[in-house]
């Protein structure tokens, strides 16, 4: 009995094995089977060439039997028994060869295996923005004549994520997308996706903690295989930067998602429309950033770059050593080993020419009395674990006794002590107690001209329908305070924030001014890194208090209204102010709707009026 178990016990484990070891046991058998038969019919008379033919003839083929002698009686029952042997073997043999090609084609489905492709990009998660990535990635590769786009997630199977994904995305251009199965912090199934020869990866995890695993699991692979390529993250809490950064080992570049979101948030109650300015420089469609090397542009002035460049804003540089500037001094000198940070439609897409075009010095307007910061009154609906950051960012830009009051439904009403207890030195808070989804309540405190700010609390590892229910609260309020604006005839300037891009299309006839999309934007940035890692500093210092950010100024600071120029002169006007212009805002005098022109060509004929506003990055 015991031997019997020790038979079983082993059997088992060799049918446990998987194809390999049942191919090798059936072979084992099959050839025992051949030797034994081969010495049986050997035993009759037969040579053991012939045996051997005989026994391997009658095993895999019964057909053989009916070519045998029927005269011989034990010889045609022993045969009918090898046959039926015989099908037992190829049966075996055909089972196990079928349920081999399934499991090939059930791994493939799950995405187990390896990925060979040469500097692509790697997408590990799938949290909100996944599909703003995948499009700007598309959109970055349609100048490159083939690139790869590897996605991981453990969320689905790779057959369900290639058919979202192609549902999605029916063209995908240049960009060929491999989806792959595996939780994005295990090492093991990291490997398939080839990081030893990928370009960069981008992690996309829905908590810190969970970025924080991946980018550790990342950056051992990345050391194994001395890879050159990067990382490029999201971190939520701004306490786990430094962590990140550490885990990292100098192969990642983590964006702090609240203090970015923050600051785009706060410049947009600022300004009417810049969200789209801010959309149109961290997206791939249109201009973006690209660092260039343009040897010819050594001697010259930073000044006079911009007339140098037809196609292409010239905003800064790359020193040999590293450093980067943003809007240096206009008398600063292009020297050798400098690249050019250019903000153009697509790399290695700015021709420079050896000739400075000329400028119309008669409209540019030499003195101008700068603006003092403006005294604002800002009324804000809803809290958000953004909002002190916003406010702090609000208080460096506004006059002394602005006031800002928040109103708040009962269930949030007690975080008015979190944003208390910062000191404002321009700012004055005052907090309001209401149920904000109800007209009657938003009635007296919604003014004439007001700028309204409408928030929601963007918490850590949302899932859909969670995002859907607070982005359906955020719906009824601006339908609210679009009924109060139509029947009492208010002018406001309305900024929301939207948790999912599909439901800004939704409130997009509620007349809001601005909506800030935080899982896009974020994602746009992201994208962009990804693609050029010296883009996180130029990124960093365009959203920061500190150093050159973005501004909307009128244009007849800068030249004459009612003139016809160009836009080299308009450049070379700011930039003698130390300001890069990007583009301008006005007002379409037929559909009176907000139009931006970013980058236009320089050589474009334009009549400016005193309604028109320059974008600029400057210094303030």
């Amino acid at each position: 009995m015991k031997k019997k178990n020790k038979f079983t016990y082993w059997f088992d484990n060799q049918m446990a094995e998987g194809t390999w070891a049942l191919i090798k046991l059936l072979s084992i058998v099959t050839l025992a089977s051949i030797l034994v038969i081969s010495l049986i019919i050997l035993a009759t008379g037969n040579d053991f060439f012939n045996s051997f033919f005989i026994s391997v003839t009658h095993l895999f083929d019964p057909g053989t039997i009916g070519g045998d002698d029927t005269s011989n009686i034990p010889f045609i029952i022993f045969m009918m028994v090898v046959s039926f042997f015989g099908i037992l073997i190829t049966s075996a043999l055909t089972g196990i060869l079928c349920n081999a090609i399934d499991e090939k084609i059930s791994d493939l489905r799950r995405g187990r295996s390896v990925i060979v492709e040469e500097g692509h990009v790697v997408l590990l998660g799938s949290a909100g923005g996944m599909y703003t990535i995948i499009s700007e990635l598309i959109e970055a590769n349609s100048n490159h004549p083939r690139e790869a786009l590897v996605i991981m997630d453990d969320k689905e199977d790779k057959d369900v994520m290639d058919e979202k994904i192609n549902a999605r995305f029916p063209d995908k251009k240049t960009t060929q997308i491999i989806c792959r199965h595996g939780n994005i912090a295990d090492v093991h199934d990291l490997e398939v996706c080839s990081l030893d020869t990928c370009m960069s990866v981008i992690i996309n995890a829905e908590t810190d903690a969970m970025t924080l695993k991946s980018i550790l699991a990342v950056t051992s692979l990345l050391q194994k295989y001395e890879s050159k390529a990067f990382i490029t993250a999201v971190i939520r809490d701004e306490e786990n930067k430094e962590a990140a950064e550490l885990a990292g080992k100098g192969y990642v570049e983590v964006l702090s998602y609240y203090d970015v979101i923050s600051r785009i948030i706060a410049h947009t109650g600022r300004y009417d429309g810049i969200s789209a300015v801010y959309t149109d420089l961290f997206d791939m469609d249109g201009s973006e950033f690209y660092i260039e090397d343009h040897p010819d542009s050594v001697g010259h002035k930073f000044l006079e770059l911009n007339r140098l460049f037809p196609v292409s804003i010239v905003t800064g540089l790359v020193k040999a050593d590293g450093r980067i500037l943003i809007n240096p001094e206009p008398d600063h000198v292009v020297e050798s080993g400098d690249r050019l940070i250019l903000f153009a439609e697509d790399d290695n897409a700015s021709p420079m020419n050896i000739n400075a075009a000329p400028v119309n010095e008669d409209i540019i307007v030499e003195n101008y009395q700068p603006e003092d910061p403006q005294k604002m009154d800002i009324l804000v609906l809803g809290f958000s674990n953004k909002l002190a950051t916003i406010l702090e960012e609000d208080d460096n830009y506004v006059a002394p006794g602005s006031v800002i009051t928040i109103a708040l439904p009962s269930d949030q009403f007690e975080k008015r002590h979190e944003l208390s207890q910062n000191n404002y030195k321009n700012l004055k808070l005052e907090f309001v107690e209401c149920d904000i989804y109800h007209r009657k309540s938003l009635e007296p405190l919604v003014k004439d001209g007001a700028s309204v700010l409408v928030l929601t609390d963007d918490e850590e590892g949302m899932d859909q329908e969670t995002m859907e229910e607070k982005d359906a609260k955020i719906l009824v309020v601006l339908l609210q305070l679009r009924y109060l604006s139509e029947t009492k005839g208010l002018n406001l300037h309305v900024t929301s924030e939207m948790l999912r891009s599909e439901n800004q299309e939704l409130a997009s006839f509620s007349k809001v001014n601005d909506f800030v999309v935080s899982s896009n934007l974020s994602s746009l940035i992201v994208t962009q890194i990804c693609q050029q890692r010296e883009l996180k500093k130029i990124f960093e210092e365009l959203l920061s208090e500190e150093g050159s950010e973005i501004y909307l100024h009128p244009a007849a600071n800068y030249v004459k209204n009612g003139i016809e120029t160009d836009f080299y002169t308009a450049c070379e006007a700011a930039g003698r102010r130390r300001e890069i212009l990007l583009g301008y805002r006005r007002k379409n005098p037929d559909t009176k709707e907000t139009e931006f022109f970013i980058n236009p060509p320089k050589d474009t004929k334009i009549t400016f009026t005193e309604n028109d506003h320059f974008i600029v990055i400057a210094i303030d």
